[in-house]
């Protein structure tokens, strides 16, 4: 029992520290990119680097498209900027619509690449991934085993997508190391990467708009469609999660 509580007490500490450790470069790498947009635009903060990319965004028209899904893409490929700000800051640029596409895109296309050079370029350094993934993880791999059901792995993924247990770079890189198959792999992660895209970027829109004066809204209405929304991802998070978890259960009590 005391070697059990202290492999277990080994274990959460390792998966803390490894936590922090990726937050830690997440939130240094945003603010290394915000930085580098300042200094290329000849701006001097935060709120005129938007403005700025705004104005240039709405000069070039659909075609700012292009580099911008390239950038969120390539940022994507490592967890290296908050996904969070990400979001928000495109719906701040683009607005709702062109935004939700974007980041959309951005997600799919940087989540199949990572799937695809963990499966054929570095099985060899993420051959131990699987073993020291977390255990819910470990059941959807299970779960995926079987290449032939794709509907299976279609709702896995977007499960995984939708539960906040697994950061979304490195589950990409996870599912490279299963069988699941790339379409029903890109179709899941479009699905499950859709809600909370949906509402980061719809905050950033509102965000400028009331701080741009063109959306009046009252205090208390504002705090009431925020505390809304982010009921609604929890409640959406808690479902998934709880739906992994008794995968996982299964897959303990089967082994």
């Amino acid at each position: 029992d005391r070697d059990k509580i202290i492999a277990g007490l080994t274990a959460f500490a390792a998966m803390a520290g490894s936590g922090l450790a990726a937050f830690a470069v997440e939130q240094g790498g945003t603010v290394t990119v915000v930085e580098i947009l300042r200094r290329a635009t000849g701006t001097s903060s935060v709120a005129e680097v938007f403005e700025a990319l705004t104005v240039q965004a709405a000069a070039m028209g659909w075609t700012a498209m292009l580099p911008a899904a390239a950038v969120c893409t390539a940022l994507q490929l490592a967890p290296v900027c908050n996904g969070i700000v990400m979001a928000m800051g495109m719906g701040l640029i683009f607005g709702t619509q062109k935004g939700i596409a974007l980041m959309s895109f951005s997600a799919v296309s940087s989540s199949v690449c990572c799937l695809l050079s963990a499966r054929y370029l570095g099985k060899g350094l993420l051959a131990g991934g699987i073993q020291s993934a977390p255990p819910v993880f470990k059941a959807v791999a299970d779960g995926l085993g079987d290449g032939e059901k794709k509907g299976r792995a279609l709702v896995l993924v977007a499960l995984v997508r939708l539960s906040p247990v697994i950061p979304f770079v490195w589950s990409n890189y996870l599912f490279g190391l299963t069988s699941v198959p790339v379409l029903p792999y890109t179709i899941g992660t479009a699905i499950g990467t859709l809600p909370g895209l949906s509402v980061f970027v719809s905050a950033g829109v509102l965000g400028k708009g009331v701080l741009d004066g063109s959306i009046q809204l009252p205090p208390a209405l504002l705090a009431a469609g925020v505390a809304a929304t982010v009921s609604v991802l929890v409640i959406l998070s808690r479902i998934s999660q709880a739906e992994l978890d008794k995968m996982s259960k299964r897959n303990d009590e089967s082994v």
